[in-house]
């Protein structure tokens, strides 16, 4: 039963910046969102995905780390919607959005050493967000690190897994995914 009022929170310290981040379960979206702004964004992800049809635990904290391909992306669809709203209001809240997506170009690079350091200890996941709709996801369960990535459509047949006790290895599974269309854009 809850009560009136109770606002289910999740609160830890950040493993980069070692300030509290405060999470808060928003009901309609059936979604945990990261009140912690300027360095990591954190996501809870409570079903972890199945290998061989067995359950791999869950609840976990997962940061997320966007590829600087996705905050293009998501900068690009930003100015298209600014270009078209007829508010200025509007516009310049958009505009102050991009600003901030852009400073966030390059964060996961720099950032990257500190989050494998969190997965290691296994206290955190990490979800890649490479682009629209495609993902990865790696967690430590005992011994193992487990990971998945999925394009398009998170319920079908994962594109990777992978599942290893060598963290650079699943460093590399992190790496791979976080730059997975500047390598496309090579190829």
């Amino acid at each position: 039963m809850v009560q009136i009022g109770f606002e289910p929170k999740i609160a830890f310290l950040c493993p980069l910046c070692s300030k509290e981040v405060e999470m808060v379960y928003e009901r309609g979206r059936d979604l945990w969102v990261s009140e912690h702004s300027g360095c990591l964004n954190f996501t809870v992800i409570r079903d972890l995905p199945r290998f061989a049809g067995r359950g791999m635990g869950g609840p976990l904290v997962f940061i997320v780390l966007e590829s600087d391909f996705s905050i293009k992306e998501t900068i690009e669809d930003l100015r298209r919607l600014g270009r078209d709203e007829p508010d200025q209001a509007k516009r310049q809240k958009l505009e102050a959005g991009i600003k901030r997506l852009e400073s966030r170009l390059g964060f996961s690079e720099r950032s990257f050493q500190g989050v494998i350091d969190a997965f290691r200890s296994g206290a955190f996941g990490v979800r890649v967000v490479s682009g629209r709709d495609i993902y990865a996801v790696l967690w430590k369960l005992g011994p193992k690190f487990m990971g998945t990535a999925n394009i398009d459509d998170p319920a079908k047949y994962p594109e990777a897994v992978i599942a290893t006790a060598d963290v650079e290895e699943a460093s590399k599974f992190i790496d791979y995914w976080l730059h997975y269309w500047e390598e496309r854009d090579l190829a």
